[in-house]
């Protein structure tokens, strides 16, 4: 089996396409080719500009192949990616979409979401948001991730990591093939048709995708919301003394107890669509001789559940009752009745056209020109009909780069990239709703949306000197500068030397800069408000890594990183705004193991990170990343210190495979650091001075760790067909707090139903 074969390179890195140039010319099969020969063929890598060889690449890098998404079931890229990739962690978001973050490192706005190579992220608010919920993966050949700082290669946003998606095309699939996928219990439903067909006149065809879904998710006693607070059961009492706005008004809420499933009727399904639009991808691609043009659309979103405060008390309860106030009482009003509290999403569409061409100028001079526009129109809703945020992105992006080869020791690249973004008031894209001024923004100022258009532009130019020293040496020394409309000049350089001691052992140690430019958003309005240019985050990085291809069935790999400088740009709760925070220093340990035979495939990874500073630029600034400067603990609070994942997969015979993946984050201690600083402190609300705390005494369940299981079995009983079941987050059938996901910034968590899903794949 093709997957078989390539993960045997799997804890190194892979070959980022299928088919790459032979020294005849002719195209190659990589399927054909051993391991040896597949170790040694320089290809265009994800992790580097200059074309290598897999055991060179100087990164951490995992490649996920479309036979390991079709083995892991995965509903949504969120899910893939946690089973796959070795310390990347995923959370839930209460005010926002869910995020993912790796080694230490949170949030969607600190790593870059890529599909065939073009940058996919939203520059306005959020960063990476669309592909990553939608639960269609068939157009997907494969994923490549690279982990750790990137922005050298591929610029601001890339200070965690990079995710490349790589779609099929007519050279890597051929034919037509219908996927129909369906879930219980946590229920969707999904088909996709892909469609391949190759030119006989010329190098390269047509390629087709559709898919669309319609996501249900799993209600509230399958997937239980948990808050950390008892919920008051009190209703408006005039005795009370004091502001009633402080003081009087308190939800009812029946009782509520810490560690209970809170089973309001208005909890929403986890999982649940944005405004119930159906999910939908549409990809076409047309590759011919040198040319590559392919354009792609999607469609997505998920509902969230409330944060504790917005149900159990002011503001935001507040806010959520003042409708069903009886105001003949004033200045004490009663309930009139026990209110809902409605829905709150987000949703977005995206829509990309991109052209490339490859120019050979001479045997050793090629230049590659792409130009791509993309438009991304998102909304955020508060209520059941209520757009808080609503905003639309255009980019046209040029890019040329020049690759160069003078001689054996020798390559280099050089280019440059120039990205022009119109920003500002919400398209007309999605229907019914019209966008309203928020509460707490003044709509003359406000960046997302309720404001004129205005435009961005960025300019970088970027190279790349790879040296081969001899045999045994080689050195890789690169540099990117990046000139945006609200920022000075960035510059993100990178250096590593790769040494290959024996025909088994690699060693690789890589130092790198990597920065991110603040929201577009939030640049406008410091810029508007007289602050001038903004400060980037900036992540200095050292790495150290060992592979070793012990023999042709067992695979090693470790690394050993420092992340000795992260200036980190972040949320502030003093200021409701993303603002320079502090400086977070981390360091952390990774192991990987493959072992893979004909028949049997096992991959374990197992991370440790550890934070061992964290200084704030103000004394006063709250932040949700830890607690340490508070003085409580030394740990991340958002992060497991240690995971561990396991994948296995057997083939029983020619018709059955079984496969498994197994995911423990071993613990929180630092959200029981964050939960103490909570509890024992009033924290500061840029909006209303002072929030109370939402966590009871004792109760640390939050802290404790996450554990997901999930079994499959594959059945082929014929070359065209494939039927497919998985059972996911199997240990929730006895414990569905051992399911638990928690969320970012708050102290609650939601369990993931333990529920099953089956397939069939079809080819014509």
């Amino acid at each position: 089996m093709l997957l078989l074969t390539v993960m045997a390179v799997t804890v190194c890195s892979v070959p980022t396409y299928a088919q790459e140039q032979g020294s005849s010319g002719q195209k190659t099969d990589l399927t054909e080719l051993s391991i040896d020969e597949l170790m040694n063929i320089e290809v265009a890598s994800a992790a580097t500009l200059t074309k290598t060889t897999p055991r060179l690449v100087p990164s951490a890098m995992t490649t996920i192949t479309a036979e390991q998404i079709k083995a892991s079931g995965a509903r949504s890229l969120f899910e893939l990616l946690d089973i796959y990739v070795p310390n990347l962690q995923w959370i839930r978001h209460h005010w926002e979409a869910d995020q993912l973050g790796l080694r230490g490192v949170f949030g969607g706005n600190k790593y870059l979401l890529l599909v065939n190579g073009r940058v996919m992220n939203e520059r306005t608010h959020y960063g990476a948001l669309s592909e990553r919920d939608l639960v269609m993966l068939a157009d997907i050949h494969h994923v490549d991730i690279v982990r750790g700082p990137g922005s050298a290669l591929y610029g601001p946003g890339a200070v965690s990591m990079v995710i490349n998606i790589v779609t099929y095309n007519a050279n890597t699939f051929k034919g037509t093939e219908i996927t129909s996928r369906l879930g219980a219990i946590e229920e969707f439903y999904s088909s996709e048709l892909k469609h391949g067909q190759p030119f006989d006149d010329s190098d390269g065809g047509l390629f087709l995708y559709a898919g669309m879904g319609d996501y249900k998710g799993a209600d509230k006693h399958d997937a239980p919301q948990v808050y950390g607070v008892d919920f008051p059961t009190e209703q408006l009492d005039p005795s009370l003394t004091g502001d009633w706005w402080d003081d009087a008004i308190i939800l009812p809420s029946d009782g509520y107890q810490a560690g209970h499933p809170f089973l309001h009727p208005s909890v929403s399904n986890d999982g649940e669509t944005h405004r119930n639009l159906a999910p939908i991808k549409l990809h076409a691609e047309i590759t011919r001789d040198n040319w590559d043009i392919w354009t792609r659309y999607t469609r997505g979103g998920k509902e969230f559940v409330w944060a504790p405060r917005v149900i159990t008390q002011p503001p935001f309860g507040w806010l959520n009752i003042w409708p069903y106030l009886d105001w003949s009482t004033w200045p004490y009003p009663h309930l009139d009745s026990v209110p809902p509290v409605d829905s709150y999403s987000s949703g977005y569409q995206q829509l990309t056209a991109y052209i490339g061409y490859k120019q050979e100028l001479t045997e050793n001079i090629d230049v590659d020109y792409a130009f791509s526009y993309d438009m991304f129109d998102f909304e955020r809703i508060i209520g059941t009909d209520e757009v808080e945020d609503a905003f639309r992105e255009d980019e046209y992006y040029g890019k040329a780069l020049l690759q160069w080869q003078p001689n054996d020791k020798h390559k280099v690249a050089f280019g440059g990239e120039i990205s022009h973004q119109e920003l500002g008031l919400k398209s007309p894209g999605w229907p019914d709703i019209s966008p309203r001024t928020s509460a707490f923004v003044d709509s003359s100022t406000n960046p997302l949306g309720l404001m004129p258009r205005w435009s961005t532009n960025l300019y970088s130019i970027l190279g790349e000197w790879q040296l081969t020293i001899n045999d045994k040496w080689t050195t890789f020394a690169g540099a990117r500068l990046d000139d945006h409309t609200f920022t000075d000049w960035m510059f993100s350089p990178r250096a590593a030397i790769v040494h290959t001691p024996t025909d088994k052992d690699t060693l690789k140690l890589m130092w790198s800069r990597s920065v991110r430019a603040n929201y577009d958003g939030e640049m406008k309005a410091n810029n508007a408000a007289g602050g001038g240019n903004s400060k980037p985050e900036k992540l200095d990085s050292v790495e150290l890594r060992y592979e070793r291809q012990h023999n042709k069935n067992f695979d090693l790999a470790a690394s050993l990183f420092v992340h000795y400088n992260l200036a980190l740009v972040d949320w502030s709760q003093n200021d409701m705004s993303v603002i320079s925070v502090g400086t977070q220093r981390e360091y952390g340990l990774e192991f990987e193991a493959s072992y893979h035979t004909d028949t049997t495939r096992l991959l374990v990874s197992h991370s440790f990170t550890k934070l061992y500073h964290f200084s704030l630029d103000d004394p006063s600034l709250v932040t949700f990343v830890t607690a340490e400067p508070y003085g409580y603990g030394d740990d991340l609070a958002n992060w497991s210190n240690h995971i561990t994942k396991l994948t296995f997969q057997q083939k029983l015979n020619a018709q059955w495979i079984f496969d498994a993946s197994l995911r423990i984050y071993w613990g929180f201690p630092g959200l029981k650091d964050m939960s103490k600083y909570w509890l024992y402190n009033t924290v500061p609300d840029g909006y209303w001075g002072t929030v109370d705390p939402l966590i009871k005494p004792g109760w640390e369940d939050n802290s404790r760790g996450n554990y997901y299981l999930n079994l499959g079995l594959q059945y082929k009983p014929s070359d065209d067909l494939t039927i497919g079941i998985t059972g996911y987050n199997l240990l929730g059938i006895f414990d569905k707090e051992l399911n638990k996901r928690n969320y970012w910034g708050d102290l609650d968590y939601r369990s993931h139903a333990a529920a099953v899903g089956v397939w069939v794949e079809y080819k014509f």
